[in-house]
């Protein structure tokens, strides 16, 4: 790993220490190596990836109240600090605000080394650790974990997605976004890896069901 990512590694773990959700430096650091493999199978340049899947919940507008300009803002102060080229930095700052996450209409980005990134932020939805991660911010944010008569959205909008999170359940949660994941990874690396977290969760959603009907 070169200096400048270990430098970078350092500054954005001590930005995400107060932070003890699903959005917090291990989930960073999960994002850091999961992209470093797909990068390996898939190519793009290493060094951009990297630096990438480390700043990305830095410059994220979900951790600023969605506030649009702050997010950027704060990225950009911090590659200040980094010394990094201003080509560099706009270069970053546009895969960061292509892989967030839209609702249903979440486009993919449209350099490889974003797809890498997204697809890397994504995986770490599924599986064990993304439903640790559901039930976390859950409760970070008040939502309530279950209620039998309240459907999931068949369509989840950006809307939704932002300000209406509170309004839905962490389970319905599942199968507004994250078993709709599948349908958004873009490099085959990715969509094998999903393949048994995705089986991962659907198990835990039958089981859940079972247990919460008292079977």
């Amino acid at each position: 790993m070169k200096e400048l990512v270990r430098k970078t590694a350092s500054y954005v773990r001590l930005k995400q220490s107060g932070e003890y959700t699903g959005h917090d430096w291990f989930h960073t650091e999960r994002v850091l190596k999961m992209a470093q493999l797909i990068q390996s199978k898939e190519g793009g340049d290493l060094e951009t990836v990297e630096l990438a899947a480390l700043l990305h919940e830095i410059g994220d507008t979900i951790n600023y109240e969605f506030e649009e300009k702050k997010g950027p803002m704060v990225l950009r102060g911090m590659m200040d600090i980094l010394d990094l080229p201003k080509e560099k930095q706009n270069q970053l700052v546009k895969i960061i605000s292509e892989i967030r996450y839209q609702g249903d209409d979440t486009p993919a980005p449209q350099s490889l080394e974003g797809k890498i990134v997204q697809d890397a932020d994504m995986l770490d939805l599924l599986g064990a650790i993304g439903i640790a991660r559901v039930f976390a911010t859950g409760g970070k944010i008040g939502r309530m974990l279950h209620h039998p008569k309240h459907r999931p959205r068949r369509r989840l909008t950006r809307e939704d997605y932002v300000f209406r999170k509170q309004e839905g359940t962490s389970i319905n949660y599942f199968y507004e976004k994250i078993l709709k994941l599948p349908a958004h990874f873009n490099t085959a690396t990715a969509k094998k890896i999903a393949e048994r977290r995705f089986k991962f969760s659907e198990h835990f959603l039958k089981e859940l069901e079972r247990d919460w009907n008292g079977e």
